[in-house]
């Protein structure tokens, strides 16, 4: 068998001249997709053994990768890409139209008491922005109609605010992200995927600097950790997702589900604080102690994450 890059003759998978994969990569969608999968997640026992470790022995997997024994375990990267990409995508189907109650294909005429409501907001938009501010009126009980009544309200309360910074570059912004709510949806959830990803960096650094010390693990072991844990994270929120789902027709009662949200958040921290514990090695007290700390400090970098995430969406509505 001759290499098609550069003619040498093959002895193996690989060219002995140029290192070229001798692999043919004419295949169709199917074998695609099959490829794919078999690439990332080797069925032949790793997802198995990676998702009984990683579920019901929380920091075990952590462990695993520490003490180098990764061969039999999916990679901690490609479990995070994976359950990220399946809680968005679920995450997306459950709040498509969140910011329209109706259906855009058939809007109604303008109801008297919002447009009359909200008549002040024109006095500082262009007419492209007046004619986007009709269209969302013509939205019968829609989220955004009470964000524009709101406003509106601001305005009539607070006389400076009419000529604020807020006012006078937010509302355009916010119009455009109310026009197309499922546009809007679509990049912030994107954008909040990127921010969640890219931040995972200096979640790590919290970790490194609460675990200095007698726990001298590197970095990219603090880094593996926290994916291990936003996966299940993830998983979690994802099972809670597809209960809203399914319960779009209300067959759960609303205190069911807020105790199936509360039962769901609970886990996901009990999760936490046996993976924290089991990994890391310290005592219960410091544990405790540490736990607390931590999610007090990730939840104000995750609210810094979502402000940055909708600014950014924001921003790329109103350029486009």
């Amino acid at each position: 068998m001759i290499c098609d890059n550069c003619s040498a003759e093959l002895t193996d998978r690989f060219c002995s001249q140029c290192g070229q994969n001798r692999r043919n990569y004419h295949l169709t969608f199917h074998k695609i997709i099959i490829n794919v999968v078999e690439e990332n997640f080797h069925f032949d026992g790793r997802v198995l053994n990676t998702l009984k470790l990683l579920i019901l022995k929380p920091g075990e997997l952590s462990k695993e990768f520490s003490l180098d024994r990764r061969a039999k375990y999916v990679p901690a990267v490609r479990l995070y890409l994976f359950a990220s990409v399946l809680f968005f995508f679920i995450f997306a189907l459950v709040r498509s139209g969140s910011l329209d109650g109706s259906n855009p294909e058939n809007p109604i005429a303008p109801q008297g008491p919002i447009e009359r409501n909200t008549t002040i907001l024109e006095l500082n938009l262009s007419p492209e922005y007046r004619a986007k501010l009709e269209l969302i009126r013509t939205r019968e009980d829609s989220l955004a109609n009470q964000i524009l009544v709101q406003w509106a309200n601001a305005i009539r309360s607070d006389n400076d605010f009419k000529d604020s910074f807020v006012n006078r570059e937010l509302l355009p912004m916010a119009i455009d992200a109310m026009v197309s709510p499922q546009r809007t949806i679509s990049l912030l959830i994107d954008n909040f995927a990127l921010v969640l990803f890219i931040g995972l960096p200096a979640h790590a650094l919290m970790l490194k600097f609460f675990y200095f010390g007698n726990y001298r693990r590197y970095y990219i072991e603090h880094v593996v950790f926290l994916m291990h844990v936003h996966t299940i994270g993830f998983l979690i929120f994802s099972i809670f997702a597809c209960i809203t789902l399914i319960n779009a027709s209300n067959l759960i009662l609303d205190n069911t589900m807020q105790l199936i949200r509360i039962l769901l958040i609970s886990l996901f921290f009990i999760y936490q604080y046996i993976a924290l514990k089991r990994y890391y090695d310290q005592g219960w007290v410091m544990t405790s102690c540490k736990f607390i700390a931590l999610n007090t400090i990730y939840g104000v970098l995750l609210g810094l994450e979502l402000f940055s995430s909708a600014a950014f969406t924001l921003n790329e509505l109103h350029n486009t």
